[in-house]
């Protein structure tokens, strides 16, 4: 059985720019990014559970077009601080493995967020502000939680799990973030029974990338997608609580994610068999209908999500994906039809868009 829980998603704010009189922007603008285009090779050893889950979350980020993440011994260390608070409470903490703050007291306490422990360890900038003119300690980090084998003999199944959910792939396609850090707490061969912890973080404004940025996952023409979504915690279905539930009841969700600096808005997919016109049913989930908004309304929800230590995730305003009611058929090609606009929200543009592209699913399902 896999698990997962995402934790701390990062969620940049950005400041609206208002264009008046006669210069406003064209509708084609681009803004252009600034992706981190290099991979530096990391310390994990060649072949180990760490270099393999380091490199499959490198290449799953280049098939989406998004920047790398670049180790960093930091944060190294503070997963694994994390995983040793979260071992040594297993037993009176309820689910210590999904929790990314730690209480003052409890064994091996560290620090209480994501960011206070890798700032504690030497990861950070200082910055100045009204309240601190002399410069405070600045570090932007999220976490991801996992459990299984990084490897597999056919696939990374860590990376393949993950991806293979709403919020973890979404933290998996965080935009701004530049570095990344592993735990686990097992030695020698990843087990079905090892936890991991994922950091990643930013000491800056972080990577970007350009304002008319548009991926699809599953990739067009990816083959081996799984039948079902991976069961994780929190879920936007709180009624399944098993991974028989989430074979039944789901499908591999299917996502469209934009710029940061945009709203995606009036998502709409088709999802059909090849060679069919009958779409099938499933639901579309955005944050207007994310069950998991801790918050009532979508100004209120932005400037939350932006406020440590971070909130349950919740689907960002720009993304959508879609879950079919069932699960798919094994060894079949799906056509997927989307339909949509984007509000670039430094200009107040919008523009409409729109894609087809096809998968083809595999035999597994995804638990």
């Amino acid at each position: 059985m896999k698990k997962l829980a995402l934790i701390g998603m990062l969620v940049t704010a950005f400041t609206l720019a208002s264009c008046g009189g006669s210069n406003s922007p064209p509708t084609n603008l681009v803004i252009p990014g600034s992706p981190q285009n290099y991979l530096s090779t990391p310390t994990y050893v060649q072949g180990t559970d760490e270099y393999n889950a380091f490199m499959a979350i490198n290449a799953f980020r280049f098939s989406v077009g998004l920047g790398y993440w670049q180790q960093n011994v930091y944060l190294d260390q503070a997963a694994q601080k994390h995983m040793a608070y979260s071992t040594a409470n297993s037993a009176i903490i309820s689910n210590p493995y999904q929790q990314d703050i730690e209480i003052v007291g409890n064994p091996s306490y560290f620090a209480t967020t994501p960011s206070a422990r890798a700032i504690a360890l030497g990861y950070y900038v200082m910055q100045n502000t009204t309240a601190a003119p002399n410069g405070t300690p600045f570090a932007a980090v999220g976490e991801l939680y996992a459990l299984g084998p990084a490897s597999s003999p056919t696939s990374t199944a860590i990376l393949n799990s993950m991806v293979n959910t709403i919020y973890h792939r979404s933290g998996l396609m965080a935009q701004s973030t530049r570095e990344i850090g592993l735990a686990r707490d097992t030695s020698g061969p990843a087990t079905a029974l090892t936890h991991w912890w994922i950091s990643h973080g930013r000491l800056d404004g972080g990577q970007s990338v350009a304002s008319n940025y548009f991926a699809v996952y599953p990739n067009n023409q990816l083959t081996n997608v799984p039948l079902s979504m991976t069961m994780e915690s929190p879920s936007v279905y709180p009624a399944y609580t098993t991974p028989a539930q989430f074979n039944a009841n789901t499908s591999s969700p299917i996502s469209v994610t934009t710029a940061i600096i945009t709203n995606l808005n009036n998502a709409a997919f088709t999802v059909t068999v090849a060679g069919s016109s009958t779409p099938l049913a499933g639901k579309t989930w955005t944050m207007a209908n994310d069950p998991n908004l801790n918050t009532s309304s979508y100004s209120a929800a932005t400037a939350a999500l932006t406020t440590p230590p971070a909130p349950v995730p919740t689907i960002a305003a720009n993304e959508a994906f879609w879950v079919g009611n069932a699960p798919f058929l094994p060894n079949t090609t799906y056509n997927v039809t989307f339909t949509g606009s984007t509000y670039l929200m430094p200009y107040a543009i919008t523009n409409n868009v729109s894609q087809t592209w096809q998968f083809t699913t595999g035999t597994s399902t995804g638990n």
